[in-house]
């Protein structure tokens, strides 16, 4: 049997999450008959890439660790999946040493 499914009139899904999670303008639902709450499903958005972006050579010590070279370029490490995201990386595993990858200046609310 299919989860009852209702929107949750929450006005802003940012007081539940931080500023850099894929969520935070997401709709919430309830589901489920102890009402769980979830989000909508995240939905990649094209890319704009800019002129100022660099480009970084992952080195060896960075495998699979896009949250230390969030932390060091952002001062964040949530910022990883977006890393992950804006290189069209879908496998954490993927995020290894010798690949040439596209750092945004800054990142914008998703």
């Amino acid at each position: 049997m299919a989860n009852y499914i209702e929107k949750y009139n929450a006005t802003n899904s940012s007081n539940f999450v931080n500023y850099t999670s894929r969520n935070v303008n997401s709709q919430l639902y309830y589901y489920g008959n102890d009402r769980k709450i979830t989000y909508e499903t995240y939905k990649r958005k094209e890319e704009n890439y800019s002129d100022t972006d660099q480009f970084f050579e992952i080195p060896k010590n960075l495998n699979y660790r896009p949250d230390i070279l969030s932390n060091k370029y952002y001062g964040t490490p949530d910022y990883w999946w977006r890393i992950m995201e804006y290189n069209m990386i879908f496998d954490i595993m993927d995020f290894k040493s010798g690949i040439i990858i596209r750092l945004p200046s800054k990142f914008t609310t998703v």
